[in-house]
């Protein structure tokens, strides 16, 4: 898969490259906040609650306002998307989904640590949340690009009926599903090495990232609009 063929793709929302590059990103802002703002995950809300919970039992008003405040905003930006696509009457609507945590990334960059994280990790959160629920297929599938256990299990499950039930039509799934998980630990595990240099602005790449997978995507809409015309 190379970015030639995303621009031909017939569905580009749902082209592999574009789950994988989506994917990653997460993976790569999520072990951002995780590292340098306060130990909470911007996209995965099943650790949120846990620690939530373990602050709770400790009596840490600051971690739990942090989970919550984090939850809370990922729900908000979910919702939000449902109704953009319902009154976005157009092909681009994904476009504008995926500009808040573009503008958010350039902007988190320059805030300092001084600066309570329950003011940036939901922010953050809210952004990923739309990016999720914009992007949900990945070739006729369903997919999180946002963390990734239900990925995995998807992919665990496809490569048992693959091999065990010589299900051969579950390739396909296992495969994408297994790179999706890949994507995402190499997302996060280049996030951390990035932060022991770039610290607080590590984020920009993401946002850089984000950035192009847009602009290609854009452009992907744009060809295939010609091409029908």
């Amino acid at each position: 898969m190379n970015f030639k063929k995303l621009l031909d793709e017939k569905k580009p929302s749902e082209s592999r490259l574009l789950a994988l590059s989506l994917t990653f990103s997460s993976g790569f802002i999520d072990t951002y906040t995780y590292i340098q703002r306060g130990h909470t995950l911007s996209a995965g809300q099943t650790g949120n609650i846990v620690f939530f919970a373990n602050s709770l039992a400790n009596h840490n008003i600051q971690g739990m306002v942090n989970r919550a405040s984090t939850f809370i905003a990922f729900t908000a930006g979910l919702v939000l998307v449902g109704a953009l696509h319902k009154f976005i009457k157009s092909n681009y609507w994904r476009i504008f989904c995926l500009f808040p945590i573009i503008l958010i990334c350039a902007v988190i960059g320059f805030i300092p640590s001084s600066v309570p994280n329950y003011y940036i990790v939901p922010v953050i959160a809210f952004g990923l949340a739309m990016q999720n629920a914009s992007f949900s297929k990945i070739e006729g599938m369903g997919y999180n690009n946002a963390f990734t256990t239900g990925n995995l299990k998807k992919s665990a499950v496809a490569w048992s009926a693959y091999f065990f039930g010589a299900d051969k039509s579950q390739h396909t799934a296992a495969v994408n599903y297994m790179w999706l998980v890949i994507a995402f630990a190499v997302g996060a595990i280049i996030s951390a090495f990035v932060q022991k240099y770039w610290v607080l602005k590590t984020i920009w790449l993401g946002g850089i990232l984000l950035l192009l997978i847009n602009i290609f995507y854009m452009i992907s809409l744009h060809k295939r609009k010609n091409s029908l015309i």
